[in-house]
């Protein structure tokens, strides 16, 4: 059996180079655990079976197990190999409906990369082939609009050298009297960086500005392990941010354990609120996911529970989301059917490399995909 069958597929050659763990908790993981683990192994063993055997399925089926692998290579984050193995297979046209896919592909990996000039080159081909006009090229920029309110969005480290990304931060909210701070892409920080962003938050106080912070759960938790791993008096800008996030969070229990904790270590009284942040409040149908998706995704699942409880449909917003790793895939389609208790789930402006890994994972029809545009 190839392992592809166990979704429903039927492929032409194994993929490489994917490992996959997943830590079973209870009965749902344990059966997601088994089938990934299923996974794994028909990719073992078949890794040495094909390098001598004719392939004997049709150009429709070739070109879907390629599309189904570059997906499952993207998403174990070897884009290169995903694009060498898209690469060869619309290198003849093939006339079928699944080549366009391959195509989008090709484009995203292209636009992810933030490569302009392989960009153009593979709409140009698009083009030809197609005889149609290519996606256009999209510059990713740190603002967004979102109704009438800029939306900006700090990925990577908030650390002492995030200085000159905070700065233009500054200088882009300076016409904007409101707007939205989305802290979800934070990677790590330190004491400084907290020490930085409380200073800016500051001086946009001072300035009469008005901040909407979306919910950023991994921040929380990486504030938390800062407060524990210092000492009190080197680490107070930590122990105020994390103070202020619960408090716009509205998690009044968590805020309030928090200002005790403050207060005993530090002999103070908890820190004043800023009174220019507030929550961004989640739409009850329109709900954004995080740039990557990674293990575990239980805090994602939790951040939008809420949201999920008022609607009678669940749309995901996928806009800004670029990866969902391999291992995650699984747990995070659990996850969000878990939330939907049998609601309807729509996922939309999915890139084409995610919504075919879900799919492939999921079982197709189980989910209703919209893609965007590369």
């Amino acid at each position: 059996m190839k392992f592809l069958d166990l979704f429903g597929k039927y492929p032409a050659r194994p993929v490489k180079n994917v490992r996959s763990t997943v830590a079973p908790a209870d009965e749902r993981r344990l059966a997601t655990a088994r089938k990934i683990d299923a996974i794994e192994s028909e990719i073992t063993a078949e890794l040495d079976l094909q390098t001598q055997v004719t392939d004997p399925y049709e150009p429709a089926q070739l070109l879907e197990q390629c599309i189904a692998e570059a997906s499952i290579l993207y998403a174990s984050r070897q884009p290169k190999a995903a694009e060498r193995l898209l690469l060869e297979a619309v290198a003849q046209a093939t006339g079928e409906q699944a080549e366009t896919v391959a195509w989008m592909m090709l484009l995203e990996l292209a636009g992810f990369e933030e490569d302009q000039h392989r960009f153009d080159e593979l709409a140009l081909r698009y083009a030809e082939r197609f005889e149609t006009s290519p996606p256009q090229w999209r510059a990713r920029t740190t603002g967004t609009m979102t109704g009438q309110n800029p939306a900006l969005a700090f990925r990577g480290k908030l650390l002492a050298s995030s200085g000159p990304a905070l700065a233009q931060f500054e200088q882009m909210t300076q016409a904007s009297s409101s707007f939205i701070l989305d802290l979800r892409g934070i990677t790590e920080i330190d004491t400084a960086g907290c020490t930085a962003l409380l200073a800016l938050f500051r001086r946009w106080e001072s300035q009469g500005k008005r901040i909407a912070i979306a919910p950023a759960p991994a921040l929380l938790t990486m504030l938390r392990s800062v407060t524990q791993q210092e000492s009190p008096r080197s680490n107070d800008s930590a122990w105020r941010l994390l103070i202020e996030l619960l408090r716009i969070s509205g998690d009044q229990r968590a805020y309030e354990d928090a200002c005790v904790d403050y207060s005993i270590a530090f002999e103070l009284s908890p820190p004043a609120p800023l009174g220019c942040l507030s929550a961004l409040a989640p739409s009850a149908s329109d709900l954004c996911l995080p740039t990557d998706i990674v293990t575990p995704v239980e805090t994602l699942i939790d951040s939008l529970r809420t949201a999920c409880e008022g609607s009678n449909i669940i749309v995901l917003d996928g806009r800004q989301l670029r990866l969902v790793e391999f291992n995650a895939a699984a747990a995070l389609l659990e996850g969000i059917t878990g939330l939907a208790k049998g609601k309807p789930v729509e996922w939309r402006d999915i890139p084409t490399l995610v919504s075919t890994l879900l799919q492939l994972v999921g079982g197709d029809g189980k989910f209703k995909f919209s893609n965007r545009q590369p």
